[in-house]
């Protein structure tokens, strides 16, 4: 498992490129940290590594600091900063005439802020340096903080559906999105599960918006466990996304739930429908199905319902000249076809309803999760009943008309 998946559409849950929200993934390393707890650390670290924390540190009084930022600012100093550029009070706390780092960790963005005003002629911690600092940091026993990775939200004020209208802000759902593709990504990531090894299922969700945040200026997005320690491959979730513009925090997601390997996830999400239940096809769902035939003719019939025991298609002339239909296959986008045994069909005035014969569990699994995920209830009001009639076998004539909401 690599510390540092690469930001993929599949890693967040979506399909499509247009989908993904984030970019510059980074894995932070402290801005500080107590030099008795560090010599600890370090001393077990290999020369190389030791000597790329004492050349990404220097120290101060107890403390190392991150080489790129001022451990303390003189407040006349401070004064100089433009406010709306950078808010100390945010990372630094005054004792007497000074600011005293008290920020665990920076966005990127203020870090480079920092730099450049007090220190601009110390380069900072190259992202590589970091992930390497960041990966041994995690690998050791002696530290317990979680690690915290670093976003760029990618805001396309064209996106076709959190910009359907104009603003003159970042909307709130896309804010939310945009933690949970970030929360994916860090699990994945600092977990120690694979995607695909677990589903994800939130509990609860707790958003906070302290500002409006600005279309126009860059937006840095920091994850990580709310309560700041490590947790390797655990049962339940709980991150916090915290948002910042111009030096600032602007809003706070978190997310609390559950982390399920899938096959108990598979078992427990089958919804067992009643079988009287008719459902109308999503847009997912081409309209048109094969209906396969003993002599190997495949009849082409207009898809209307689908329910646990049967099928209800448009009638045709064809259909209703066949005597022999032993198949039909509907087609899904992303998933393919689902292909189902038809024992025997009725005819009424505007339809033909195939009757299900006994499906394996494998095709009443499948046909389960097609109608969970891709059809929707249709009410009674929605069905035309026609009157009863028993279902009969497969044969020609025998093609009575059947109360249609009621397959049994």
């Amino acid at each position: 498992m690599t510390f540092q998946k690469p930001i993929t559409p599949q890693i967040l849950h979506k399909d499509n490129e247009d989908d993904v929200l984030l970019s510059n993934v980074r894995a932070l390393i402290p801005a500080h940290i107590e030099r008795e707890l560090a010599d600890l650390i370090v001393h077990d670290w290999g020369p190389e590594d030791r000597r790329l924390f004492f050349d990404s540190y220097r120290s101060e009084e107890r403390r190392y600091i991150l080489r790129s930022v001022p451990g303390s600012i003189d407040s006349s100093a401070a004064t100089a900063l433009q406010e709306f550029e950078l808010n100390l009070a945010e990372f630094y706390r005054r004792e007497g005439e000074h600011l005293h780092l008290a920020a665990s960790y920076l966005p990127a963005s203020v870090e480079e802020h920092l730099r450049r005003i007090f220190l601009p002629n110390v380069m900072r911690v190259t992202d590589e340096d970091a992930t390497t600092l960041a990966a041994r940091l995690a690998e050791t026993e002696r530290w317990e903080e979680a690690r915290v990775n670093s976003y760029r939200m990618l805001n396309d004020t064209k996106n076709y559906f959190f910009y359907r209208k104009s603003h003159e802000h970042v909307p709130g759902l896309m804010l939310i999105e945009v933690a949970r593709q970030a929360m994916y990504h860090y699990f994945y990531s600092a977990s120690g599960y694979d995607r695909g090894e677990v589903s994800i299922s939130m509990s609860e969700l707790d958003v906070r918006f302290s500002s409006y945040v600005e279309s126009t200026y860059a937006v840095d997005v920091l994850i990580s466990q709310t309560e700041g320690i490590a947790r390797k491959t655990p049962k339940f979730v709980d991150k916090m996304a915290r948002f910042f513009q111009n030096g600032r925090e602007v809003a706070r997601v978190r997310l609390r739930g559950g982390a399920m390997k899938m096959p108990l996830f598979k078992r427990m999400r089958v919804l067992n429908f009643p079988d009287n239940h008719w459902f109308t096809p999503s847009d997912r769902v081409l309209r048109n199905v094969l209906v396969a035939t003993d002599g190997r003719l495949s009849l082409r019939a207009d898809l209307q319902m689908l329910s646990l025991k049967g099928v209800s298609v448009r009638s045709s002339a064809a259909l209703e000249g066949s005597s022999d239909v032993k198949s039909v296959s509907i087609h899904i986008d992303g998933v393919g076809f689902l292909s189902l045994p038809i024992g025997a069909f009725d005819v009424s005035e505007d339809r033909v309803v195939l009757r299900f014969d006994t499906l394996s569990r494998e095709q009443s699994v499948a046909l389960k999760e097609a109608i969970k995920s891709h059809f929707f209830f249709a009410a009674e009001e929605d069905f035309v009943s026609t009157s009863a009639s028993e279902t009969k076998p497969l044969s020609s004539g025998n093609l009575a008309a059947p109360r249609y909401e009621a397959i049994s």
